[in-house]
């Protein structure tokens, strides 16, 4: 079965969807895509996991940042709204909001660490459910990445994965 550009992706996407990873996964690599899935446990309902999620300072790693220092990163939650990093000598833009629903979802677009001098697409999608433990909450995250083939993906898929994982396991850890 031939499909057409966006086939690959329908198929990922419902791959995706019906993935249970313990905590994360590469979900597929190509030279020109990749889909990355997460999924982990976190303490409080969706509103307070909410809370903790778009606190990015406390729980993303000070050593994947540009700065040095992940208090230098905000994200201001709304269409539109930047996740940055500001320094007192610079400044960068990691993702910019696209779609931000409090306590359900959050969806960001921009490619992180060497994907954002690529010419890529990424898309990072936050999803908040109650979990069947009482007073937990259930975070699922895609990422997905296109781009050409001589962006050569599949070569940063694992690196990408090991980065991100660490930043929601420390998530997870921060809420427990």
């Amino acid at each position: 079965m031939k499909l057409g550009a966006g086939g690959h992706w329908l198929i990922v996407a419902a791959l995706l969807i019906s993935a249970s990873p313990a905590c994360a996964a590469v979900q597929a690599a190509s030279s020109s895509q990749i889909a990355l899935a997460y999924e982990v446990e976190l303490a409080g309902a969706p509103a307070e996991a909410w809370q903790n999620l778009t606190q990015i300072s406390t729980w993303w790693s000070s050593d994947h940042t540009y700065s040095g220092q992940a208090k230098n990163l905000s994200l201001d939650v709304r269409p539109g709204g930047c996740w940055c990093e500001t320094w007192a000598t610079g400044g960068v833009e990691h993702a910019r909001v696209i779609m931000a629903m409090p306590g359900k979802a959050l969806r960001i677009e921009g490619g992180f660490g060497p994907l954002q001098g690529m010419a890529v697409r990424a898309t990072m999608t936050f999803s908040l459910k109650p979990a069947t433990q009482a007073g937990k909450t259930k975070l699922q995250v895609t990422y997905l990445v296109t781009g050409s083939t001589e962006s050569k993906l599949d070569g940063l898929a694992a690196p990408i994965d090991g980065v991100l994982a660490t930043q929601f396991g420390r998530l997870a850890a921060l809420v427990r």
